[in-house]
């Protein structure tokens, strides 16, 4: 096999596993772990059992990468648009802003890294404390970066405040998947106000 041939190869089989992932996301949304059918996926996908399992050995693996891939766009979309703001507190409002916004857009998204997984039991936790986890270092930096500049009172421990951010956010979320309210977007104003008041730097 040439380069050329194996490099063919190889990006037909990741738009292959990118399919099987954007098909996933919304086969779980709709049903969650425990109803989701491998047939459906494989339906909507255009591709094959076999692609499936040649790319996921489990239902399982495939729904944890769908919620490790969805972690990814969610911090990298973030990380985008703070990347355009230079004053701290502007930074840390347009991290809050734009988590809140993609969540209320992407109600898969919220579904599946808030609710949708619950059914796998201990899996599903450790991958989505993963994901939060590794979301809640990017917000610690800028908790930490908003306070130095802004003279944050001492004392207030920007890990645990970035804990408490998340926290509030996903609660929102998941109340609005679940009753439909609060909407996040109308819930936007208090959760600025309260992290900016949490970490001493409310202007």
């Amino acid at each position: 096999m040439t380069l050329k041939e194996a490099q063919g190869r190889h990006a037909g089989a990741q738009a292959t596993r990118e399919k099987l992932l954007e098909a996933a996301e919304q086969v779980f949304a709709d049903k969650g772990f425990y109803d989701a059918a491998v047939d459906e996926i494989v339906a909507r996908s255009g591709t094959s059992k076999g692609s499936v399992y040649f790319h996921f050995p489990s239902k399982e693996s495939l729904f944890l990468a769908v919620m490790e891939q969805l972690g990814r766009q969610l911090a990298r979309r973030v990380e985008r648009e703070v990347a355009k703001e230079s004053d701290p507190l502007r930074r840390l409002d347009v991290a809050l802003e734009t988590t809140v916004q993609t969540l209320r857009r992407h109600k898969s998204l919220a579904k599946l890294l808030l609710v949708k997984g619950y059914s796998m039991g201990p899996a599903f936790a450790e991958k989505r404390q993963q994901v939060m986890s590794s979301f809640a270092e990017m917000t610690e930096e800028l908790i930490a970066e908003a306070m130095r500049a802004k003279g944050a009172p001492l004392g207030i421990d920007a890990r645990v405040a970035s804990y408490a951010w998340i926290g509030a956010v996903s609660e929102v979320a998941v109340r609005w998947l679940e009753c439909g309210e609060p909407d996040p977007l109308d819930a936007l104003p208090t959760l600025r106000l309260m992290v900016r008041r949490g970490i001493g730097v409310e202007a």
